[in-house]
């Protein structure tokens, strides 16, 4: 079975081209790539079957034609017209409260996924855009969406629900959805895989740490409660995304600072989180060694990460029943020694008690919890194409 799965961000576009067998288990990728800086000096990092590299710029001033460029691309390299495809499949970031599971695409998922574009208007109308455009260029093979929202439709009221006045609320679907739900998900699968159990029989708590970042606790292999809201802004502290704050920092800045509403959330999503505390680079890497070369700003931006990673991590674990294992992924949480450490430090009293020597030796996927934790930690390699493309050719 073959798919081809897109995945937009609000500047670039990711796409790979997998077969897998009959199991769903063991892929092959056939193609991949991602065009970045999307406009006018948009450029492509493409990756053949042989593992040969193409890069350069790229006509795509925006995503619908970086992803009619990657088409024309992988077939000039196939001999095989991507028109015989088993499926397409994209991911979206909200679902809002109608997409809450993988579907074929259907007027009526493009009607949903528009109306759901007022809570992501960075993210949806871009995504639609490419699925229209793919169609278009494929009609013959059907095309699936995949939310980020999707993995948290179970979460219960007392988790998604604001408590503002109960009427407004409803009226206008003032929640929280959630997000990073692909990725959520494909922890606990993966999990699940490493270990021999089923997912349903899983209580993690799952933190999906990179430039956008997000914990999840899941009970019986299901999400009860996430951290992100009604957009990605809300929760932890994030590369650029400021987390948790107290609502009435916006109207003190509209009434003191005189910034309007788009630019008080220009900075809340572009220009706070590691970035605006340190004031240096939303890159973790770069504040690690401005950190250690005495930089108290960039140190302070880290530990400000860490301890709303901690207060989240604690929250969760108090849900119960006992979580069995907490979970790392995303390109900090896979890669950052330090992070993970300071989030699991010293938590031995309620049976977490990290290994400092396998933090420190892990690479790719690992068990970093000393053998006497009573709730094991690992660290899991993100594939959130590979989950994507199981999502879609399932409904088939």
């Amino acid at each position: 079975m073959k798919a081809l799965v897109f995945n937009c961000g609000s500047s670039s576009l990711k796409f790979e081209l997998l077969e897998l067998d009959a199991s769903m288990r063991n892929r092959k990728t056939l193609a991949r790539g991602k065009v970045e800086e999307i406009g006018a000096h948009a450029t492509a990092h493409f990756v053949g079957p042989d593992g040969k590299e193409t890069r350069g710029s790229a006509p795509a001033e925006t995503h619908k034609h970086a992803a009619l460029h990657a088409i024309g691309w992988m077939e000039s390299i196939s001999s095989q017209p991507l028109d015989g495809l088993d499926i397409v499949a994209h991911r979206v970031v909200h679902g809002g409260g109608e997409v809450e599971e993988p579907r074929l695409v259907d007027a009526a998922v493009y009607s949903a996924l528009e109306r759901a574009a007022q809570f992501a208007p960075l993210h949806n109308p871009i995504a639609i855009s490419v699925m229209r455009a793919v169609q278009e260029r494929l009609p013959k093979v059907p095309a699936a969406v995949v939310t980020d929202t999707a993995f948290h439709r179970d979460m219960p009221p007392e988790a998604y629900t604001y408590a503002l006045p109960y009427d407004l609320a409803q009226r206008y679907g003032l929640r929280r959805y959630g997000f990073h739900g692909i990725g959520h998900a494909w922890m606990m699968e993966r999990y699940a895989e490493i270990t021999g159990k089923n997912p349903p029989d899983l209580n993690l708590v799952t933190f999906h740490l990179g430039a956008g970042c997000s914990g999840c606790a899941i009970r019986g292999g299901k999400s009860v409660d996430t951290s992100m809201g009604m957009t990605p802004l809300e929760g932890l502290v994030m590369a650029t995304r400021s987390g948790d704050l107290d609502p009435a920092i916006v109207t003190w800045l509209g009434a003191n600072a005189k910034l309007a509403n788009a630019e008080i959330e220009r900075i809340l999503n572009n220009d706070s989180g590691m970035k605006g505390v340190s004031g240096l680079s939303d890159d973790l890497r770069e504040l690690e060694q401005a950190a250690g070369k005495g930089n108290q700003r960039a140190a302070l931006a880290i530990e400000v990460f860490c301890h709303r990673a901690r207060k989240y991590l604690g929250a969760y674990l108090a849900i119960p029943p006992m979580s069995e294992a907490v979970i790392f992924s995303g390109g900090i949480g896979e890669h950052s020694v330090l992070v993970r450490e300071r989030i699991c430090a010293d938590l031995e009293w309620i049976g977490l008690e990290i290994d400092r020597a396998r933090n420190r030796d892990a690479h790719g996927e690992a068990r970093i919890s000393s053998d006497k934790s009573r709730i094991a930690i690992h660290v899991i390699a993100m594939d959130e194409e590979l989950y994507i493309a199981r999502s879609a050719l399932r409904l088939l």
